[in-house]
């Protein structure tokens, strides 16, 4: 049976309260109200843009969401987990400090900023999937005891996993860093006889796992993480790993702590893609105006966050004219793995209606 998705056309020209009008309308067609109780403590999941970024989802376009909730009488709050690499995400109280700073929290949204994985990013529970590759995985706490969830995903490409967008907001955006070290660990990286020894991958390291010689920079692969920072850095395209069986083990990890994350929240979730400024990078990184893939086609919505991915890359791909691998500039890629392995462990369905709301 087909899931139904919502699609509202946007543009980021529009401006951010016509977009936050826009994902309200939504919500109000899609009756998405139904997957909230008063006095729910819901978690607003976000991304609130590296430091320097330019292109992620501003606090503005999500206040009229913020405000459907309030008026539910939820208590929700805006959250997102801290990161592995070095930065000001990588712990709860420079994350909260940049939250504040991008206007996601009290005085932007009406709704606080909390860390849901602790100050350091380790407070977790471990949920059973009995997942292909995990039989558990480590989600942060304020995730796993929320009665039900708001996502706000971004979509964009993805230098390891392809595709950024509402399974890898539950995934790796819900989990804490000893989840998200699982699901890097599939990549092995290394350095090939490319390498200037420019040192930048070196810089972005958050294992201090790269050293240097005159003629390259290697990989100690005991202390690598495969969080691929060193593969998104570098200019000369000198960080390979195995894009065909890696790749697809890391989507298959995300997929699965996806469904860690929504384990107990069945019916009590709302999954919304904004296909708008769509980067061949994701929101982590630190750059500024980064130049879109396609032109921005709209917000979807659905119960369904197996649907909304779908329905959004078939948008990207229909209106680019050729593959998000394609258009993140590798064809080995192929984003549709996550998608497949969520559909097959039961979170939902790749086949959608698209309803369009004007």
């Amino acid at each position: 049976m087909a899931s139904k998705v919502y699609f509202i056309r946007a543009s980021r020209d529009q401006g951010d309260d016509a977009i936050s009008e826009k994902a309200r309308t939504l919500f109000k067609a899609g009756g998405f109200s139904d997957c909230f109780r008063e006095n729910d403590l819901t978690a607003v999941k976000v991304h609130v843009g590296e430091d320097g970024n330019t292109t992620y989802i501003t606090a503005p376009c999500i206040k009229g969401l913020a405000d459907e909730l309030l008026g539910l009488k939820t208590k929700p709050f805006v959250t997102d987990t801290t990161t592995l690499y070095v930065g000001r995400r990588h712990n709860a109280v420079d994350h909260a400090v940049l939250a504040a700073e991008h206007g996601f929290g009290l005085e932007g949204l009406g709704v606080p900023w909390i860390a849901p994985d602790g100050l350091s990013g380790t407070c977790a529970e471990a949920v059973q999937v009995n997942g292909e590759i995990n039989k558990e995985v480590f989600i942060a706490h304020g995730i796993a005891r929320c009665q039900s969830i708001l996502s706000v995903a971004h979509f964009t490409g993805h230098v390891a996993a392809g595709l950024g967008a509402t399974l890898k907001t539950m995934g790796m955006g819900c989990a804490s860093k000893h989840g998200k070290m699982a699901q890097h660990a599939a990549l092995t990286l290394e350095i090939s006889a490319g390498c200037t020894s420019c040192g930048v991958c070196r810089e972005y390291c958050p294992a201090d796992a790269i050293t240097l010689d005159d003629v390259q920079a290697y990989i100690d692969q005991d202390k690598c993480i495969g969080c691929a920072e060193c593969m998104a850095m570098c200019r000369f395209g000198a960080v390979r790993c195995n894009w065909g069986q890696e790749t697809e083990v890391m989507q298959k990890s995300v997929a699965e702590h996806a469904a860690g994350a929504l384990k107990g929240k069945e019916n009590r979730a709302a999954f919304f893609n904004f296909v708008i400024s769509v980067t061949k990078d994701c929101d982590c990184f630190d750059t500024p105006n980064m130049p879109k893939m396609v032109d921005d086609i709209g917000i979807l919505a659905s119960t369904d966050p197996v649907a909304v991915d779908a329905a959004a890359l078939d948008l990207v791909e229909d209106k680019a004219g050729r593959t998000l691998g394609a258009l993140i500039r590798n064809k080995r890629l192929d984003p549709r793995c996550q998608i497949r392995h969520a559909e097959s462990m039961g979170l939902g369905t790749s086949t959608y209606e698209l309803v369009q709301v004007d």
